[in-house]
């Protein structure tokens, strides 16, 4: 996928009025959460969800790929919340730029599942650097349940090119086995979205567990 794709996805996005409020997985995921602390957002696109959790007195760093996603979210950020949320630009396919054990919680809305099996184990390994002992781990991810996942061309197992734009798809076990080194939490496929169900999609993929 090439950079420009993101920025088209986020223009589609700024026209929906879901992007003003939270998710409905981070308002399951908060109650998981510890009751402070510092909270990385990796993908948080137009960042509703790092303001909710920013609201809720989290000092979030809200980041993404895209610059246009970027300056949506600086818009977005009143006055107020200016002291306990930081906006920086961050590509999942390469180290995350923060040092180990920084975080007492990390986030992800559906930004984990668009990378081939080798990144994505990068990553995961890369959040669990980041996390301290004890930290919680939640993340949002596209199902099998999905329509899409029989269309498209097979790059891998369970990852498909779309269009422009590939695609991974979990399910609760994969979703567990990516997760390895985490204390499981929560692991379903409940989970919807405010985009998904106008589309007759739900059973999404959330997981919430903690760094043992």
């Amino acid at each position: 996928m090439t950079d420009t794709i993101w920025s088209d996805l986020h223009k589609n996005y700024k026209a929906s009025d879901w992007i003003h409020k939270p998710s409905l997985f981070a308002e399951t995921a908060i109650t998981y959460f510890p009751s402070s602390g510092r909270l990385l957002d990796l993908g948080a696109g137009q960042g509703q969800d790092s303001r909710f959790f920013a609201e809720h007195g989290y000092n979030v760093i809200s980041t993404d790929i895209d610059e246009s996603a970027l300056q949506q979210s600086e818009s977005e950020r009143n006055h107020s919340l200016k002291p306990n949320l930081a906006i920086q630009h961050v590509d999942l396919r390469t180290p995350l730029p923060f040092g180990d054990e920084s975080f007492d919680i990390v986030y992800a809305h559906l930004s984990l599942h668009y990378f081939d099996f080798a990144t994505t184990t990068k990553i995961f390994d890369e959040i669990y650097r980041v996390l301290q002992p004890g930290g919680v781990f939640a993340f949002f991810v596209n199902s099998k349940h999905d329509p899409e996942y029989t269309s498209g061309t097979k790059l891998e197992d369970d990852y498909i090119q779309i269009g422009k734009i590939t695609k991974r798809y979990f399910d609760v076990t994969s979703a567990r086995q990516f997760a390895g080194r985490f204390d499981t939490k929560l692991a379903d496929d409940q989970g919807e979205t405010y985009k998904d169900t106008a589309k007759g999609i739900h059973n999404l993929i959330r997981y919430i567990g903690s760094k043992t």
